[in-house]
């Protein structure tokens, strides 16, 4: 049974506190996550499975972390850093291609290598989606 959709507010609102799970915290790109982001994008499985731009340098990383803002205010996206137990970016989960009739959003994400077969995804996924479902951002369903 779908849930009701709820009234949209304006721009993405971001999960406040920092969404917590037993093992990563998904929270707001910060710059100083410019060198994690360019490893990321430089991981062939990453690039194999999500978006990377062309330009995957510091510079290009600053300017995508620094543009999320904008992305929420769009509603065009809204994109967390995984981190594990000692602050370390393990991770990407995010949310876009909103449809606002449907109360629809596409989730999608990846990890770092060193942090893949630990169930990091699943339980990031899961966060963001518990809190996404939840009346937030008015949403009743959330497509992998």
């Amino acid at each position: 049974m779908k849930k009701p959709v709820t009234k949209t507010p304006v721009g993405l609102t971001l999960p406040a506190p920092p969404l917590t799970g037993e093992s990563v915290v998904l929270r707001p790109w910060r710059t100083d996550d410019a060198p994690a982001l360019v490893a990321a994008w430089a991981d062939p499985e990453i690039r194999r499975w999500a978006e990377v731009p062309a330009e995957t340098g510091l510079d290009a990383a600053s300017i995508w972390i620094t543009g999320q803002a904008l992305r929420r205010e769009r509603r065009m996206a809204l994109d967390l850093a995984v981190v594990d137990a000692d602050g370390s970016v393990v991770g990407e989960v995010g949310l876009s291609s909103f449809d606002e009739r449907r109360g629809a959003a596409l989730i999608g994400w990846w990890t770092a290598a060193d942090a893949r077969g630990r169930g990091v995804a699943t339980e990031a996924v899961a966060l963001l989606t518990g809190w996404a479902l939840g009346g937030q951002l008015g949403l009743s369903v959330v497509v992998a």
